[in-house]
């Protein structure tokens, strides 16, 4: 079993929009700012990536369609979800879609009502785990596992401690001490962009040889 190395993710989310919108994509904006512009699955920051984040059904309206109609427009089921969960998690329901008194998708946690700290963590690998029963078919459902969300981990911290490094830097007194802390900010710069070309290149499908050339 792997043993948990990090948190999952940092923040909580709640909902704030009060308004009500007759399409889905009326509500980027709030949907951006609620799930603090990250995938509410995988946890991904959208910076990281160039395709724009997508309007999540929770219920999905394969689902819905023609019975709960009203779903497609509630916020309270719509995710903010990156490309590559979105499209991972399709048309997956189950549930008793006639009972109108919850939205609730039985194969997947709602990221908003439970906790996913508890239910995922990070592993010594940067890779997302867990060691609840729904959790770990989570995880094989949104593919969780694949190793473009390893890299995205990766990046995420070593841009912080190169941002961390440069701020120690900068209020250095010491010049010898300034100068080890501007050496080891260049040698973390260097790895975030090695990183970067490597997380990109795996997220597009790009194959990437040992030699460094696609």
């Amino acid at each position: 079993m792997s043993m948990k190395y990090a948190e999952f993710r940092e923040h909580d989310i709640h909902r704030t929009c009060r308004e009500r919108y007759d399409a889905p994509q009326k509500y980027k904006p709030h949907l951006q700012k609620d799930f603090h512009g990250r995938c509410c699955y995988c946890n991904m920051p959208e910076e990281l990536v160039t395709v724009p984040y997508h309007v999540e059904h929770f219920v999905p309206e394969k689902a819905f369609k023609g019975i709960r109609d009203e779903l497609k427009t509630d916020y309270n089921n719509l995710m903010w979800s990156c490309p590559k969960c979105n499209l991972s998690k399709g048309d997956k329901y189950k549930g008793d879609i006639q009972d109108a008194s919850k939205i609730e998708n039985e194969l997947f946690y709602n990221p908003v009502e439970a906790d996913y700290k508890r239910v995922f963590y990070r592993n010594e690998l940067g890779g997302i785990d867990s060691d609840d029963l729904k959790g770990r078919e989570m995880i094989k459902l949104l593919k969780l596992y694949r190793p473009v969300h390893n890299l995205a981990w990766l990046l995420e911290r070593l841009e912080k401690l190169c941002g961390q490094l440069e701020e120690r830097q900068r209020v250095e007194k010491d010049l010898e001490k300034r100068q080890l802390l501007e050496s080891a900010a260049g040698k973390v710069a260097r790895k975030c962009v090695e990183i970067e070309k490597l997380f990109r290149a795996v997220y597009r499908g790009t194959k990437v040889f040992q030699n460094g050339r696609n």
